[in-house]
């Protein structure tokens, strides 16, 4: 079950999760075209690998570190904040996923970044990642993509809900309002003001990986229905078929995939199994 969190991402994490020691090679904020990216760094001679962040998460917020600390000696990796998010500016808005992709291209550029990469992130990260790969080619050599979402999940959130439906659940209009929050990418709640359904379009009819190495590290299967059980059947059946769909869809990112399940059920993997995840990473190279 793909957590309904994606969309709430503020979590508490505690500080014994940062390293102490790590510094970086360079940190700073990096002009993209009228405003400013944060960018942080940890360089060597080693291949680069550029860490993606989930929706609304920045990758200032020092969650990383530790994996960092532990990837340093395979990679030269950086991270950054998406626009709005951390220590970056927010920019123009809406935007859409290929903006995003835009947006990094020019600060790996302007911050000397030379491609090629690998990349690694959670959750929306692998939209991103995906939609770099499509502008790009290139410049990308593998992923690994931890605890995406399937294909069409934002998409499928927003259009489910018939516009004739009616319902004297209170609490099922405050579900279909989360949902279709999807759809205005100005909700006053919503971290990240990403025209979703635009960007869908765009990822949908991306080109695939080719035979790059793509790995994708899920959450434990519980089996569980994805929606609480006030949905009526008709509307949570889309996204129970949308999951069951998951690894095929996944298959089909490259010849070269590689599907693995974590003992954990939580979302954000590189903190709670991050053993898993680090070892993945590395991984890529081999």
């Amino acid at each position: 079950m793909f957590p309904k969190l994606l969309l709430l991402i503020s979590i508490s994490i505690s500080f014994s999760l940062f390293a102490e020691d790590l510094i970086p090679t360079k940190s700073g904020t990096y002009d993209v075209g009228g405003f400013s990216l944060y960018l942080e760094c940890y360089e060597n001679e080693k291949p680069k690998l550029i860490l993606e962040q989930g929706f609304g998460r920045s990758g200032s917020d020092g969650v990383w570190l530790k994996n960092i600390e532990r990837l340093k000696d395979d990679y030269s990796i950086c991270l950054y904040d998406r626009a709005g998010l951390g220590k970056s500016e927010k920019g123009p808005i809406p935007f859409t996923v290929n903006d995003d992709v835009n947006r990094l291209h020019f600060l790996l550029a302007v911050a000397d970044i030379k491609p090629p990469y690998y990349f690694a992130g959670g959750s929306y990260a692998s939209y991103i990642i995906t939609a770099y790969n499509n502008l790009h080619p290139n410049d990308v050599l593998g992923a690994v993509f931890i605890a995406p979402p399937t294909l069409g999940y934002f998409y499928t959130m927003g259009t489910r809900w018939p516009e004739d439906f009616e319902t004297e659940n209170e609490e099922l209009k405050r579900y279909i309002t989360f949902e279709k929050s999807v759809l205005d990418p100005m909700f006053k709640r919503v971290p990240e003001n990403i025209d979703h359904m635009k960007s869908y379009q765009q990822i949908v009819n991306a080109s695939n990986f080719g035979n790059k190495p793509i790995i994708v590290i899920r959450p434990k299967q519980t089996g569980e229905r994805y929606d609480p059980l006030f949905v009526p059947s008709s509307i949570a059946e889309k996204m129970d078929t949308l999951e069951k769909n998951s690894e095929s869809y996944f298959n089909s990112l490259s010849s070269n995939v590689k599907i693995v399940y974590s003992n954990s059920e939580k979302h954000h993997l590189h903190i709670t199994d991050s053993d898993l995840v680090v070892a993945k990473i590395k991984e890529l190279l081999r």
